[in-house]
């Protein structure tokens, strides 16, 4: 319980600007009140799991009531840490400054998680994580936020998470909300477009620079009365001392394609390639990030809660539909294109224990993860509601419950929802976790969610090819064709072992669009080529896709490529 002899963590950025007024980093000035830290033990620590560390390690300049402090590094490959260890014991309050640097615009890096420090558009944005040491351990604190824009141009605004400078923001709780939050300054454009006390803008806020692309300013345009709705549908409100922040970043020539979501917030990141992704697109991500903010696990964890991805994924086809932003049609595209997502995944069948091995290094291994995961919720869920009175006992039984129990610290993960299902389900809800397990392909109702009446809509089976990038997926991060396989459509298009990648368009387009083809441009002796291939496998899945019941005559299965 937080009080007035909780210690203090107060955090100074003071933003550097470089040619034409551009932010080039930030002078950052840390005080710990009353550490009381012993000799040789540990002050501060800063995960290096993160893209890159931003924090210099030997250059910060670390004081106390006694004078100056000598600081020694010390770097953990068990925790994956660095730790800065204080030459005596301390006295009083300690200060430490020193200066970070953002993200290098190379423009050939690949930014698969924004929880960097990065450049977009003159200004600067990222997650403490990047620029933050703090204490270890649990320790509750008065966590306060300033910034110094002094020598900053007219119109420059200064946010964190829980709040919008350059006054001092406050937030009570661990160490770890300063580096599991959100910092952005610049020329900031938001909705609601300027702060206001008692406003909106008190417990929400979407925020990005310069101009946002036209899909983009659909999204944004419907943000936040669509989070209203969810946060409603999990009996949540928001308030100043909970507010939820949405924020953007203009990557560029470096490829990204997504969102990280931090403690009460969020980085849509996204590159030159933006226009390719399409409205349904990016609503499902929508819901998927906002629906993160009370299922999804912290972004510090290092597992893949299989779990939430699944629950996540579920509500992104319930929640635009029910609420009214989009129409039926969103809806059965999405269905169809979770369906494509798990049954054409080349890892579809194998055992969940020999797949979490795969996921830190594998592409397909997460993407199945996650689709055998939405498998199992919408399984369960279609199945649920024929076994149940309540329109929609797996909201009911399962997800909702199972929030509250993340947000009051409770245990809430796969043994719990079990625990709350299976009094309706019973051995049903085993053979599907015990199928979920062994890799055996889920067979959902085939009509759907038509439980007391005649349907729209039903699941077609379809025959649809597996998805197979042709080579090591790995090979569009490290920019070399590695293990082409032989036969492949990508080596049939003309990729050789060893080619030089210097551009690809976005992988995922292909993962949830069934015709999308890879674009490529690759080097070889000196010569530039642009290849493009389907990448699927000549082997068929038995797949399934959602099909309205009026339109079956005229129904075409997705076209065969050669």
């Amino acid at each position: 319980m937080a009080s007035d002899s909780n210690p203090t963590i107060k955090v100074l950025l003071v933003p550097r600007f470089g040619v034409s007024q551009a932010i080039a980093g930030l002078r950052i000035v840390l005080t710990i009140g009353s550490a009381r830290v012993e000799e040789g033990s540990v002050l501060v620590t800063s995960r290096t799991t993160v893209n890159q560390s931003f924090i210099p390690r030997g250059q910060i300049e670390a004081s106390d009531q006694a004078g100056a402090l000598s600081l020694q590094t010390k770097i953990s490959t068990q925790d994956s840490t660095i730790s800065w260890l204080v030459g005596r014991s301390t006295s009083g309050d300690v200060t430490l400054k020193y200066r970070t640097l953002p993200v290098s615009d190379t423009g050939s890096s690949t930014i698969s998680k924004a929880t960097g420090l990065y450049t977009d558009q003159r200004g600067l944005i990222g997650s403490g994580l990047a620029f933050l040491p703090t204490p270890p351990g649990d320790q509750i604190y008065r966590n306060i936020v300033e910034w110094d824009l002094s020598q900053a141009p007219a119109g420059t605004r200064a946010l964190w998470t829980f709040g919008e400078g350059p006054a001092p923001v406050g937030r009570v709780g661990p160490s770890s909300i300063l580096t599991e939050s959100v910092y952005m300054v610049g020329a900031i454009h938001s909705n609601p477009p300027s702060p206001a006390i008692g406003s909106t803008s008190d417990s929400y806020g979407y925020y990005w620079f310069g101009d946002l692309p036209p899909n983009l300013e659909v999204i944004k345009d419907i943000h936040h009365a669509f989070f209203l709705k969810v946060t409603a549908f999990f009996e949540e409100s928001s308030s100043a001392d909970n507010p939820y922040r949405s924020f953007v970043l203009n990557t560029g020539k470096s490829k990204s394609s997504g969102g990280t979501s931090f403690l009460r917030s969020h980085i849509f990141a996204y590159d030159d390639q933006i226009s390719q992704a399409e409205d349904y697109d990016l609503v499902r991500r929508m819901s998927y990030e906002i629906s993160h903010l009370y299922v999804g696990p912290s972004v510090a964890a290092k597992d893949v809660d299989w779990l939430y991805e699944g629950i996540k994924n579920c509500l992104s086809i319930y929640m635009p539909f029910r609420n009214g932003f989009r129409t039926g049609h969103y809806f059965q595209w999405t269905m169809s294109t979770l369906c494509l997502r798990y049954y054409t995944s080349p890892l579809i069948n194998l055992p969940l224990d020999e797949l979490l091995k795969l996921v830190p290094t594998n592409a397909y291994a997460r993407e199945q993860l996650e689709a055998r995961a939405w498998s199992f919720v919408v399984g369960t869920d279609l199945k649920a509601r024929r076994m149940s009175k309540l329109v929609r006992p797996i909201e009911d039984l399962g997800m909702r419950p199972l929030s509250k129990m993340r947000g009051d610290g409770k245990p809430h993960g796969i043994e719990q929802w079990m625990g709350m299902l299976e009094p309706l389900m019973g051995d049903e809800l085993t053979r599907r976790y015990d199928d979920f397990i062994a890799g055996r392909p889920a067979l959902l109702e085939v009509d759907l969610y038509h439980v007391r009446g005649p349907g729209t809509h039903y699941l077609k089976q379809v025959d649809q090819e597996f998805l197979d990038f042709g080579m090591d997926r790995k090979s569009f991060e490290y920019g070399i064709v590695m293990d082409l396989k032989s036969g492949s459509r990508a080596e049939e298009a003309g990729l050789r072992e060893g080619d030089k990648l210097l551009w690809s368009s976005h992988q995922w387009k292909c993962v949830d669009h069934f015709d999308a083809e890879m674009e490529v441009s690759v080097e070889r002796d000196g010569d530039e080529k642009k290849i493009k291939y389907w990448p699927r496998s000549h082997e068929k899945a038995k797949s399934w896709q959602m099909i309205k019941k009026d339109e079956e005559e005229d129904y075409v299965p997705p076209p065969t490529k050669t």
